[in-house]
């Protein structure tokens, strides 16, 4: 039974995560919508309930948690506070790929959860796996808050989600707010 009832769609709306307008999305979809989690996780009281909340819902033994990108170490840094384990996160390197940098490491067996904030296509993930994989660790599974998918990721690995919220996305030649000429709203991290 979860030690916790964590209503997570509550507290994105009280924070005003869910973000309504014209989004280019780091995966370069178009949405309508942006959910902005890091408006929670600044709050270490929310990052330690959700960390939590997520880590219940795997009770395989991990030994790293890892982040997909930096902006996702706190929340890789939470989940394994609880686990009593160590958190690392990936980075891309000078050609886009993903890479472990800073010295972290995986060691051939070790156990790795993956954790991300917002799943969508699933293609920034299985890049993760690959990763793992490449450094012989073995990957548990991928905790995310939001599954933003339209349901089918193609993942050889379990993904839960705290909050299934499916979103249509859309390529640019095929995005409807760009045929209406609606421009793109600013969201800083959508930048980095």
């Amino acid at each position: 039974m979860p030690r916790n009832n964590l209503d997570l769609l509550c507290l994105l709306q009280e924070h005003g995560a869910i973000l309504e307008g014209h989004f280019v999305m780091p995966s370069d979809f178009h949405s309508q919508t942006y959910i902005q989690t890091s408006l929670l996780m600044q709050h270490p009281n929310l990052a330690q309930k959700i960390a939590r909340a997520l880590s219940d819902k795997f009770t395989k033994k991990a030994d790293v948690i890892l982040a997909l990108t930096p902006s996702d170490s706190v929340l890789a840094q939470e989940v394994a506070r609880v686990r009593g384990v160590r958190a690392i996160f990936a980075s891309k390197d000078e050609n886009g790929e993903m890479v472990l940098k800073h010295n972290f490491s995986i060691k051939p067996g070790e156990n790795v959860l993956i954790v991300d904030d917002v799943a969508v296509s699933g293609r920034k993930i299985n890049r993760a796996i690959d990763m793992v994989n490449r450094c012989q660790g073995d990957v548990i599974g991928v905790g995310v808050l939001v599954d933003r998918s339209m349901g089918y990721l193609p993942l050889t690995v379990p993904l839960r989600a705290l909050l299934s919220y499916p979103m249509q996305t859309f390529s640019a030649a095929q995005c409807p707010l760009c045929a209406a000429k609606i421009p793109f709203s600013e969201v800083e991290e959508l930048k980095q």
